[in-house]
Parts: structure tokens; C-alpha cells; sequence
């Protein structure tokens, strides 16, 4: 069975999957020299006066990601999202575990955003559509004609050809026939986990027995709507994916996706499946809002300063369908089946193009579909397969309090001493935030042996830093754990802002150099009165067992004050002086040259791009060497028992200790 010239093409439903299946027929159809007559069936849409448009009422229920590798895609076949659909351009992708969080910056290349998909919520400012009305106008400026009615029933005529029942607004009646017909009605319009009460899908298996629909569990999607500033100062430009362990509350998946003044937030879980709509909804929302992730993510927002602009419960696919095409009949989108919980729009894309080549290039009869179309449902198939593995060991893993720790500790490695491209660990998170590869590639990527060598390198350097910790007497208490590595490309780059702030010159290779930086939301002056508690007996950074730190001349940021360093019990110290002092961005302490030579530490607060501030700590000193036997055996000795792996677990409490305190302030 092949279309010829005059053929007619229905697609059930004009969302996204149904709007591209369109536009790939089309641009197959004319490479093709195939005159074909496409027409999408879509419920909710309204012809505008001009005749020219469309318009969708409601929404599909969807986080609204778009992908780097859908933009590509999008891209390769000539549709330029316009700027007005666009909500939030993402540079950072965030993975939140129990112990510390993963920010994974988008390469240049690399376009990831969210958008709405429909009207709601319906008091947003922006008048726009949607991505699901723009893909519909897209497929009609190229062709396709749209008419509005609910479909409830699909079979087969006497010659064998499919026919659609539709009924439009006024209740009439209308029987279509076609030689090909789409169904790309989605899951959403299912009202249980079956498709008994889906009219398409219930007449569909009477005419395929061998249909089997997709596999779908609820979901949770509300948009909240805080004060306005708020997003650009805690979430400006980042995507949030986070691994929760709550025992209340417990959670297979949590993404928080901005959009201008809304937050998209997508919960799936045990307590939404069992959870009824709208009834237990506020319960959820109020639950979610207390989790310790979504306090340090956003903090002070509560159900009585926030509005949740709407809500919904809609089904997303776990399995894909079986028995998908029959003679002439083929389903497409969701209701043949999604990637599991990440990037659906990108899954509809691909069952839109591999149909419509099936279509045009081989023919419309069951083995012609099957044969064109079997890769992408195997491919479905073996990408959910490996979804479940991967999902549930990176959550067993990010669940885990000593896990959680090595895998954070491997990819701070990473990227303190690789480039971006050399990150093992790093990738595979990235693949895995963005959407940018299978799942079946994201699971192969991280049972290599690099990933595993990396792994066994974070934890030795755990247990060396659970033990320091130990030594030192940090406890973490409430402090937020937060990343403070600098990436080893930024390091020459962030040195020589110090300097220029300063005005001084940095020694090129110092024996020990180490440097932090952590964002902080808080005024710059509020992080440089913290700053000033240095050497206070009451503060709360520097707090070291063996160690008394105590201001001994001067007061707090006073150059020419002076911090004492002091073993406790034995006559041993050392001073180090506030040599230079800028208020609001930089303290320059030197200490004095008993045990070091050359030595600096520095602390400098600079403006982040989104009205916030980033704090760095640099530490840098040569070790003394000594001109004797006795005096060298000495300074090696003193060497070793200050390595350089503890600066980093001091300096990572105490900027975690300056964040936590100076936010407090700035509430």
C-alpha cells in the first residue's frame, strides 16, 4: 500500500508530535514529488479572524524543556523558535543530591530553555500562544489544514481505508475518510492508567487487538508565582533536577524549571500516585515547599507569599505502546511512548520524523510501517530499559549520605584539575541533566573505566576528608553543603582579577596554592562584616580543634590588624596581619614568615550577573626549606603534616559557614 498523488492524510490531535508528523510528511511529500492532502483533527483549537492562525485553548501539561538536541533538531528542519516564545535561556543545569549539589554549565554550543506549551497560567503578562499553537501555525504555513472537533471513533471503511468520527463544537457529526490516519491524541486524555476510557484508543484495539496502550503513571505540575525579582535572584538562567530522600514525601523525580516570573515545578512519586486532584494537592505543594533542598534552593518561600498560579495531575509515559501500526493506522507522539521523565518533546520529534519517512519512502500497509517504524519503538523500548537502570542507581547513589559525598568528590576533581571535555563523571551528569544523549549511551558512559577510576580516587579522598573533618572538630550542623571548586580553566583568570582588584602581583607558581569561590545572596558589605569576625572568639568559621584563632591588634577589617594562629596548650603561633583592606570587596591578610614564606591570603567579593555575590578565597605560601640536614629533615616533616587536601576541607566549611550566616543577615 503506497499514497499516491491526492492521498489524504488525517493526524488525530495537534499538539506537538501531531504538528511535526505534519511537517515531516510535507517536507517528505514534496521530496518526494507526492501531492498529498494533510489535515490535523485537534479539540482544543479556535480559528482566529484573520483565518490565518490558530489558537489553542488550555494547556498539555508539560515542564516545557526544550533540549539541545530538539533545538538542533528543530533547527536542521528550519523552525526558529521566536524570542517572545522563549521564558528562560538556561546556562547551568543543577543535580541536587543528599550530600552536595552538581552545577554543569552548557557548553557555548549548546542551547537549553523553557517555554509555555499552552495558555495557562492566565493571568501571565505574555499574550503568546504556546509552543503547541506555533508548531500548529508551522505546520499549516506549510501546508496542513486544521479543523476543530473531538474524535470518537476510528475504523475502517469497506475498501479497507481508515475513517474518523469527529464531533465539532454545535454536537454535529462528521465521518472523514483517508487513506492514512495519525493518532497523536497523547495521554493526557486519559482518565486512569488504561485507555478504556479513551474513545480513539478504545476504538483502535477493536480494530488492532494486538494494541497495547502505553505505560503511564501521574505527575504533579504546578506553576508558582513568587514575588516578583525573586527567580532572577536564586534561579537566574539555572535548571534544577533534584534527589530527594524524604520520608513524607517520596519522590522519583523533581525538576524546577523557571519561566520569567513562573516557576514550572514537576513532581513524580508514590505520594502522587496515590494522591486524588485537586483534594490533596495543597498538602503536596506545602510538603514539597518544606523539603531541605527546596528551602536552600528557595529559601523564605512558603504557600502564604506564594501563589500557585495553577496546577494539574497529568499522565506521563513509563513503557512505550505495543501493536502500534496496523494497515494504514499508525500512533505517534506520546500515546506510542516518551523518554522516562526527560525530554518527551524530543521523543515526539523522533516518531514524527521516522513516521513520516515510513509513510512517503516505503509504503502504509502493516510490515511497510513496522519496518520503517520498528527502530524507534525498539529504540523507546531500550531507552526506558536503561532509564530505570540508570535513574535508580544515580538515585541510590545521590541518596546516600557517604555515596552521595564520593560522587560529589570525583566530580569536584574533575574539575579542579581537568578540562571540561576530560570529565568522566562530569559527562555522564550532563548527558543525563540536559537530555543530550540516551540513556543507553548515559549507562555505558558511566560503567567505563574512567568513571570507575575516578570513582575509586573519590573515595580514598572521602574517607581523607571524613577524617579530617574528625581531626579538626567540623561538625556541618545546618550549614548548607555548597560547591566552592574553581574550574581549572577559570583559575588563571580569577588569579588575576585578585591581583588587579589589590593591585599586586601574584607569584606565578607558589608551592601551595589553593582557591575557593561560592556564591553568596546577600549584599557585599553584609559578606564583609562576616568577613570581619575573623579572629573573633565567638565566630563560627575557623572554628578548629587544636587551633585558638584570636584578633590580638586592631579591629575587625582594620588594616594593620593583626589574627594570632595558635596551637592550643603548646607556645606555638603564628601571626598574620591585614596588610591592605578595600570595604565591600577585599581583605589582603600576610603571615608573617616564622613557619612560611611568601604568604597571602585573600578574600574578595564580586558581583555575579544576577544582583547577587560570589565570594573567593585564595590561600597561597611557600614552605621553608631550611640550610641544614636537621633543618631541611625539619620543613619536610612540617610539610607533611600541613598537606594540602586539609586547606581544602577548612576552607570549604568556612565558606559554606560565611554563605549560611551572611544569608541569614540579608533576609
Amino acid at each position: 500500500m503506497r499514497l499516491k498523488n491526492g492521498s489524504k492524510i488525517l493526524i488525530l490531535g495537534g499538539g506537538p508530535a501531531g504538528a511535526l508528523f505534519a511537517i515531516h510528511l510535507l517536507k517528505q511529500s514534496k521530496q518526494a514529488r507526492l501531492d498529498t492532502t494533510v489535515t490535523i483533527i485537534e479539540e482544543k483549537s479556535v480559528q482566529q479572524p484573520d483565518n490565518l492562525h490558530c489558537k489553542l485553548t488550555g494547556c498539555n501539561c508539560c515542564a516545557g524543556i526544550i533540549s539541545p538536541r530538539l533545538h538542533d533538531a528543530l533547527e536542521h528542519i528550519g523552525i526558529l523558535l521566536p524570542r517572545e516564545l522563549i521564558c528562560e535561556e538556561f546556562s547551568h543545569i543543577w543535580i541536587h543530591g543528599l550530600w552536595k549539589n552538581f552545577p554543569l554549565k552548557l557548553p557555548p554550543d549548546k542551547r537549553m530553555y523553557s517555554l509555555f506549551r499552552g495558555a495557562f497560567p492566565l493571568d501571565r503578562q505574555d499574550k503568546t500562544q504556546g509552543l503547541d499553537a506555533f508548531l500548529l501555525n508551522q505546520a499549516r504555513v506549510r501546508g496542513a489544514a486544521v479543523i476543530a472537533g473531538q474524535v470518537t471513533d476510528i475504523g475502517y471503511t469497506l475498501l479497507k481505508k481508515p475513517y474518523v468520527t469527529m464531533v465539532d463544537d454545535s454536537g454535529e457529526k462528521t465521518t472523514i475518510e483517508s487513506d492514512f490516519a495519525a493518532i497523536a491524541i497523547g495521554v493526557h486524555s486519559f482518565k486512569d492508567s488504561t485507555c478504556e476510557n479513551n474513545p480513539v484508543f478504545r476504538s483502535f484495539r477493536r480494530i488492532n487487538p494486538g494494541f497495547t496502550p502505553p505505560k503511564v503513571r501521574r505527575a504533579l505540575i504546578f506553576e508558582l508565582k513568587p514575588r516578583p525579582g525573586y527567580l532572577k535572584k536564586y534561579m537566574n538562567k539555572e535548571i534544577y533536577f533534584i534527589v530527594s530522600e524524604s520520608k513524607k514525601l517520596r519522590l522519583d523525580h523533581i525538576s524546577l524549571v523557571p519561566k520569567q516570573d513562573y516557576l514550572t515545578v514537576v513532581l513524580v512519586g508514590d505520594r502522587i500516585d496515590r494522591a486524588s486532584f485537586p483534594e490533596d494537592t495543597r498538602e503536596i505543594i506545602d510538603l514539597f515547599l518544606h523539603l531541605s533542598h527546596s528551602r536552600t534552593i528557595l529559601p523564605h518561600m512558603t504557600l502564604h507569599n506564594t501563589a500557585v498560579a495553577c496546577s494539574c495531575m497529568p499522565f506521563m509515559v513509563t513503557a512505550p505502546a505495543k501493536g502500534a501500526v496496523c494497515d494504514r493506522i499508525a500512533v505517534v507522539g506520546d500515546a506510542l511512548g516518551s523518554r522516562l521523565y526527560r525530554d518527551g518533546l524530543f521523543s515526539a520529534y523522533v516518531s514524527a520524523e521516522a513516521l513520516a519517512k515510513t509513510v512517503v519512502h516505503k509504503g502504509v500497509d502493516e510490515k511497510s510501517l513496522s519496518g520503517g517504524y520498528d527502530r524507534v519503538i525498539q529504540w523507546l523500548k531500550t531507552d526506558t530499559r536503561y532509564a530505570k537502570l540508570v535513574i535508580g542507581l544515580i538515585h541510590t547513589i545521590l541518596k546516600s549520605a557517604f555515596m552521595s559525598r564520593v560522587f560529589y568528590q570525583t566530580f569536584a576533581t574533575e574539575m579542579k584539575f581537568k578540562n571540561r571535555e576530560q570529565w568522566p563523571l562530569g559527562k555522564v551528569l550532563f548527558d543525563l541533566g540536559s537530555g543530550a544523549a540516551d540513556y543507553s549511551h548515559i549507562f555505558k558512559n558511566l560503567i567505563r573505566m574512567p568513571v570507575l577510576f575516578s570513582l575509586v580516587r573519590g573515595v580514598i579522598k572521602t574517607i581523607r576528608n571524613i577524617l579530617t573533618e574528625l581531626f579538626f572538630g567540623l561538625r556541618w550542623e545546618d550549614y548548607g553543603r555548597y560547591p566552592t571548586v574553581i574550574l581549572k580553566e577559570k583559575r588563571d583568570y580569577i588569579k588575576k582579577s585578585i591581583a588587579a582588584t589589590l593591585g599586586i602581583c601574584m607569584d606565578a607558581r607558589p608551592e601551595m596554592e589553593r582557591m575557593y569561590a561560592i556564591k553568596i545572596r546577600a549584599p557585599a558589605m553584609t559578606i564583609f562584616q562576616e568577613l570581619g569576625k575573623f579572629g573573633d572568639i565567638e565566630a563560627t568559621f575557623l572554628n578548629l580543634r587544636f587551633l585558638d584563632i584570636e584578633r590580638i591588634f586592631g579591629s575587625p577589617n582594620e588594616a594593620g590588624s593583626v589574627v594570632r594562629y595558635r596551637l592550643k596548650g603548646l607556645p606555638v603561633a603564628m601571626d598574620i596581619r591585614l596588610a591592605r583592606c578595600i570595604p565591600g570587596r577585599a581583605l589582603f591578610y600576610e603571615p608573617g614568615e616564622l613557619f612560611l614564606q611568601n604568604g597571602k591570603l585573600i578574600f574578595e567579593i564580586a558581583p555575579a550577573k544576577n544582583g547577587n555575590n560570589r565570594l573567593v578565597i585564595y590561600t597561597a605560601f611557600d614552605f621553608k626549606r631550611g640550610t641544614t640536614v636537621a633543618g631541611r629533615l625539619f620543613w619536610k616533616f612540617f610539610k607533611c603534616i600541613f598537606p594540602e587536601y586539609a586547606h581544602d576541607v577548612v576552607w570549604n566549611h568556612a565558606a559554606c559557614c560565611i554563605k549560611k550566616l551572611s544569608e541569614q543577615k540579608a533576609v
